[in-house]
């Protein structure tokens, strides 16, 4: 691929800290890595990010036609570290985190002053709970944070239908949550030293206009491919409805609401399939679930499987079926319409800002019963309005476009220059 740099913007000398930054990954790791080599299209980085990715990283950046190839550092966080990563939602993480946020201010201090560095960018992790340190740097370098998120929860009448595991987590987190956005003194700190702070959804946005009186940019996390938009050739050709499920089955991404619907597909006679992709701490329940409803005939295990392999799926399915109650921008959403794939998903998050009635159903997040009859209602609609089909793959294309990754990096790019110019007027 090749990026070209816009005329009227010279190259700016960005510090970037990734710790999650990688290629042939979704999620966090592909969100990292698809911001830096399309931000290395207008500017010089130089990018601090987590020792795992090293191989990954090293085996594709040198095949890529990049203007302005990143240079990359490493720092470990520490075989245990990277387990509790991968484990995803564990709290005993962030205190490897930390300590690997206090080596990268180390780093970053000295990549400052050997390479002349104009701008600071704390990238990722997006979770707002771990600001890092490099906001200490904002005496001597304007410093962007962002996108920030996490400030999502799963909202406390869906807890009651959750496990008595889920229960007691959730209802926990919901108020060390609460206390963190109001109380931590880190987070204010870090956002008061900004720059410029960047909110991953519309729900962020107001938090921090109204708990820390910062109006920050919206700008979601994730992109989209638009240069490789597949144009979905058809759908139900097989007579039944395709369904996809992605994520990690726990309790926050809500996999029994998707199942309850299959279930209520079933009992209109509405043929349906629904293949799901991935795995998690949930993923016996939801099993039993679907044995206890008779639907092991329309409900698919896959496991978890390689991004390329979920893309794939993507092409051969009717619609992405996003059940989650709290996320920042899922990476799926915009690989599925990317993929010409239409989304139903709940009219909140990051999602709820990116999905709208060109390629999709959104369907409000108030109740567990208002969820699962709303989104069986809708899908059996579909199946009887297939003509909706061709008209969301269209719509798909044009909201790739407004997110895809070549027009973020523009926006970002424009965003890097206000701020230099903002600090170019306050010195002299």
């Amino acid at each position: 691929m090749k990026f070209e740099l816009r005329e009227e913007q010279r190259p700016y000398r960005v510090l970037v800290s990734a710790f999650a930054c990688g290629p042939n990954w979704g999620s966090e790791v592909g969100m990292g890595w698809n911001w830096v080599i399309h931000m290395a299209a207008h500017h010089e980085l130089w990018v601090i990010t987590e020792e795992a990715f090293r191989p990954d990283i090293e085996a594709k950046v040198d095949q890529l036609q990049l203007r302005y190839p990143p240079r990359f550092h490493y720092i470990s966080i520490g075989e245990k570290g990277r387990k509790l990563f991968w484990k995803q939602g564990s709290l005993q993480f962030y205190g490897h985190y930390r300590r690997w946020q206090k080596k990268a201010f180390v780093l970053a201090e000295q990549l400052r002053l050997k390479n002349s560095i104009e701008l600071v960018h704390q990238l990722n992790l997006i979770g707002f709970r771990e600001p890092g340190y490099l906001w200490q740097l904002s005496d001597r370098v304007p410093v962007i944070w962002g996108p920030v998120g996490g400030y999502s929860q799963v909202p406390m009448q869906f807890i009651p239908k959750l496990s008595w595991k889920n229960r007691i987590f959730y209802f926990g987190k919901n108020l060390l949550h609460y206390a963190q956005v109001h109380y931590s003194t880190r987070v204010k700190k870090a956002i008061s030293h900004c720059s410029l702070i960047l909110a991953e959804s519309s729900n962020t946005k107001r938090i921090m206009r109204e708990v820390y009186g910062v109006d920050a940019a919206l700008m979601n996390e994730t992109g989209g491919h638009y240069d490789e938009f597949f144009a979905h050739p058809s759908f139900l050709e097989n007579g039944r409805m395709n369904l996809l499920w992605v994520g990690r089955i726990q309790g926050l991404k809500a996999l029994p609401i998707a199942i309850e619907s299959v279930f209520r597909l079933k009992q209109q006679k509405i043929p349906v399939h629904m293949n799901v992709v991935g795995e998690g701490p949930d993923t016996d329940d939801c099993k039993n679930l679907v044995r206890s409803l008779g639907l092991e005939s329309e409900i698919t295990f896959v496991g978890k499987i390689p991004n390329p392999r979920v893309i794939e799926l993507m092409k051969v399915h009717d619609l992405l079926f996003f059940t989650s109650l709290k996320e920042g921008t899922p990476h799926v959403v915009l690989e599925a319409l990317s993929n010409g794939l239409p989304v139903i998903c709940h009219d909140a998050c990051g999602h709820g800002d990116i999905v709208d009635s060109s390629c999709g159903i959104k369907v409000p997040l108030e109740s567990y019963g208002k969820s699962v009859a709303l989104f069986t209602e809708n899908i059996a609609d579909l199946f009887r309005n297939r003509h909706r089909f061709e008209e969301f793959t269209e719509g798909a294309r044009e909201c790739v476009k407004k997110h895809s990754w070549h027009h973020k990096a523009e926006l970002m790019s424009d965003l890097y220059s206000k701020v230099l110019k903002v600090e170019e007027t306050t010195l002299a």
